[in-house]
């Protein structure tokens, strides 16, 4: 299934950047994403909650009772929306980032898990 996961700016409602993804289900409401890019340290990631998923539908239907026989509408795209929060292998400029936003009174959540946080400079420091 594609969808377009739709990144909301911090403490903010409008987008900052989307991406797109496949995957074979739906994340939900409430779900954690962990995204890694290439570029990054392996495991390191950006961290983000589902707030909202908005289906984007078309019907070719103008009225508002189908015809016999009845058309079938169609999915334009599936939009993700969430909000940026801190995981346990967020990457350092990431959660540096969400923390100072906290600083400034703006609510930033946390992943609720039961993991060790280790962050980039930890990571680097146990192989030096």
């Amino acid at each position: 299934m594609k969808f377009i996961v739709v990144v909301r700016e911090i403490g903010r409602t409008s987008p900052d950047y989307s991406l797109e993804f496949e995957a074979p289900v739906l994340p939900s409401i409430g779900s954690y994403l962990s995204i890694h890019r290439p570029d990054k340290v392996y495991g390191h990631t950006e961290d983000l909650i589902v707030r909202h998923i908005w289906w984007r539908l078309h019907h070719p239907e103008t009225g508002g009772f189908g015809n016999d026989p009845a058309k079938m509408g169609s999915v334009v795209d599936i939009q993700v929306e969430c909000d940026q929060a801190i995981g346990p292998h967020s990457l350092d400029r990431w959660r540096s980032t969400l923390e100072a936003a906290r600083e400034r009174g703006i609510e930033v959540e946390e992943f609720n898990l039961s993991r060790v946080a280790v962050t980039e400079a930890d990571l680097s420091k146990g192989t030096s």
